[in-house]
């Protein structure tokens, strides 16, 4: 990918302002072997008008805040914070000087290197968490701070609050935001629902340098107008495996009475079997406030399940490691998430997705517990679980009796595992290592779709459509693959429906995506039809965004739909020839989006059908599906499809002229060999002619030079 912004942003009275820049992708096709002569075509498509980019170094873009009130998306980088506008994320400036960032310098760095990390990278301000607080006019955030976390409450402009501004419990950020920049880790911040109404954060990270202490906790709650601390800190059981095993947060949600957690770690179930990771979802209720004695400053609300993300069969293939989870703003039933393999196996990803209800049915189930440590993980019978029922939310869990106390204590893993919606992956691949994952929905012509867009390690983003049939059985299909930060690896993505854009980052660039690209990004009717944003528009024979009366066939339900789009393409050879027939097809595409096999079909003049194989002394399929047809004689003519599976990439009606050039009689080849042979002969005449003079001249010449010589 080639980027070259036309004009350089410019800061003028401290506003940031600049152009939108262009893009150029460049995508080599080598149409034939080199042994053919033929030189490779290279298809250049034009990206400025789709693709913004905005980059101040290499800063690692980790964290995003997408803010739709005020349309702007606030990014956590190292030692910074950014406000890109949403509709042109080029309008920021990287100035220090300019309102759209603010720098967050991390202290002690003597003391970070001391501790044997790296000066630029480990010991900067890494800003690991950006929150809503309030109305949203204030901003919480949190950063490594040169691993010893620090926090902030700063204004939605980038400005700090001023010197009468104190807001309470601000200033350590250990155990709500990591020590270290290469950790995952969430929080939230949730406003209403906590003990008091009093807001607080929730996030689940590391609480000690060292990292053995991993935790989902709670910050103390204040009341906010006097800064007195109402209520102290939760969290889960420092040391206690069965709570927490190394694990990495990937989500974390407010969603009514409860906060709900995403991560995986490793099972402690299946450690009598070897050493295996899970996914999990945890669930802690926001009214929490501990046991009295039991618990005391621990959750007496947690509770965790396994979720399972597996190819359905009679031996399901498990993707155990959750990278990602996704869910609407303002709609809480589905979760979406992406899984991958073990790192030690083989490789692969998939995407799943659960229902709230789904959740909430095994949080209701049966717990799991282990008699001894080197007993099996059984299910709990219900008569040993204790009333009120353990996990539960309560008004005031300080009066819990010491049994539920003890029982949770004990048992915060249930026994089922949360299954995935239609008992499948909505997409599954190997090789691939997916990351990152953003969804959209659209609605066409009363056809519901859910569009996702996974980022990979290598910079790729995956663009794939879900539908449901007439039955409410699920489809997908993979309709796009394009590169957002190749080589880089994707590490934060968002979307914004209301600017119909994609935002995607890496540790050196954020770029701005339309997710309406259709003319210049798919240049073929089978492929238009697939991405519901687009259509066909049979008038102009072109990819534009979808309006009634276009063709779209996002569910390949209508057969040959493309088969009266794909102009018949002319052409005239003499007998004898040899002719390239290119099909309409990008060997990266074919790779990519698996769109089936391509097969050349001809169709002779008397209407017969065959498929055309690889023969060496006639047919040539080449390295990206296009055809050479060696010496064509009469048999050769008639229709020329390249198709994959029923549908028409591309056609030639071939028509060979055997009238004008006729393969010559043995009279006239003996006629013409003989004229050649008399021709051939005077040419060699004159060569002799010309190489004895040369001869004769340069004697001479050696003459003259000898006899001006002076003598010795």
């Amino acid at each position: 990918m080639i980027v070259s912004d036309s004009k350089k942003p410019f800061c003028k009275r401290n506003r940031c302002v600049g152009n939108h820049g262009t893009i150029t992708w460049l995508c080599t096709l080598a149409f034939l072997p080199a042994t053919l002569g033929m030189t490779p075509h290279v298809r250049t498509l034009e990206y400025g008008e789709h693709v913004k980019k905005f980059s101040c170094g290499e800063l690692y873009y980790d964290t995003f805040y997408l803010d739709t009130k005020r349309d702007i998306l606030f990014v956590g980088a190292m030692d910074r914070i950014f406000r890109l506008n949403l509709y042109n994320i080029n309008r920021t400036r990287c100035e220090v000087s300019c309102a759209d960032s603010l720098t967050l310098a991390p202290s002690s760095v003597a003391n970070c290197v001391s501790k044997g990390k790296s000066e630029h990278y480990d010991c900067r301000n890494h800003i690991r968490v950006i929150q809503p607080v309030g109305e949203g006019n204030q901003l919480y955030v949190c950063g490594t701070n040169a691993h010893n976390p620090m926090d902030w409450i700063i204004h939605a402009n980038l400005s700090h609050l001023g010197r009468h501004e104190n807001y309470p419990g601000i200033g350590s950020g250990i155990a709500k935001c990591p020590f270290d920049a290469d950790d995952n880790a969430t929080a939230v911040w949730v406003e209403h629902g906590n003990p008091g109404e009093l807001p607080g954060l929730y996030s689940g990270t590391v609480a000690e340098f060292t990292k053995a202490d991993t935790v989902i906790f709670r910050t103390d709650l204040y009341d906010t107008s006097t800064g007195r601390r109402v209520h102290p800190f939760s969290r889960t059981i420092k040391y206690d495996s069965k709570w927490l095993d190394k694990p990495q947060f990937v989500g974390s949600y407010d969603i009514g009475e409860y906060v709900f957690f995403f991560f995986r770690e490793s099972a402690v179930e299946y450690i009598n079997c070897g050493k295996n990771i899970y996914s999990r979802v945890a669930r802690v209720c926001k009214r929490d406030t501990g046991g009295k004695n039991i618990l005391n400053k621990n959750w007496a609300s947690f509770v965790k399940a396994r979720l399972n993300c597996s190819i359905p069969g009679e031996f399901p293939f498990y993707f155990n490691e959750i990278q990602s989870v996704y869910k609407f703003p303002d709609e809480d039933s589905t979760f979406y998430a992406v899984f991958t393999t073990s790192s030690n196996g083989l490789v692969g990803s998939a995407i799943c997705t659960f229902s709230l209800d789904s959740i909430q049915e095994v949080f209701n189930g049966k717990f799991k517990e282990q008699a001894t440590s080197s007993s099996a993980w059984l299910p709990v019978i219900s008569v040993k679980v204790p009333e009120p029922r353990p996990g539960q939310c309560v008004n005031n869990t300080q009066t819990l009796p010491d049994s539920v106390l003890n029982f949770i204590r004990g048992h915060p893993l249930m026994d089922s595992a949360v299954s995935q919606k239609n008992g499948k992956p909505v997409y599954y691949k190997r090789d691939v290592t997916l990351t990152s994952l953003i969804v959209d929905a659209l609605d066409v012509d009363g056809i519901s779709y859910t569009i996702y867009y996974a980022g990979s390690v290598d910079g790729r983003v995956f663009k794939l459509v879900e539908w449901h049939d007439g039955v409410g059985n699920a489809h997908s299909n993979l309709v796009d693959v394009f590169e957002a930060t190749v080589p880089e690896k994707i590490r934060k993505m968002e979307i914004s429906s209301k600017h119909k854009s994609l935002y995607v980052a890496s540790k050196s660039m954020i770029r701005q995506f339309d997710l309406v690209m259709c003319k210049g990004r798919y240049d073929t009717c089978l492929r238009c039809i697939q991405d519901p944003y687009c259509g066909w528009d049979k008038v102009r024979g072109e990819c534009r965004p979808y309006n009634r009366g276009f063709l779209q066939d996002v569910t390949k339900a209508i057969p040959n739909i493309c088969e009266d789009c794909e102009k018949k393409k002319l052409m005239s050879v003499y007998w004898g020839q040899s002719v390239h027939l290119a099909c309409a097809v990008h060997a990266e595409d074919m790779k990519r989006l698996e769109l089936g096999t391509i097969h050349w079909v001809h169709y002779s003049r008397d209407k017969k059908k065959m498929l055309v194989s690889q023969r060496q002394d006639k047919y040539i399929i080449t390295s990206d599906y296009g055809l050479v047809i060696m010496a064509l004689t009469d048999h050769d003519s008639g229709r020329y499809d390249c198709r994959v599976g029923a549908h028409t990439l591309c056609s030639y009606n071939v028509t060979v002229d055997s009238k004008t050039c006729n393969p010559p009689t043995e009279l006239e080849y003996k006629q013409i060999y003989s004229n050649w042979c008399r021709e051939f002969e005077k040419y060699k005449s004159a060569m002799n002619t010309w190489q004895h003079k040369q001869n004769k001249c340069q004697a001479h010449l050696n003459d003259v030079i000898y006899s001006r010589a002076p003598s010795v």
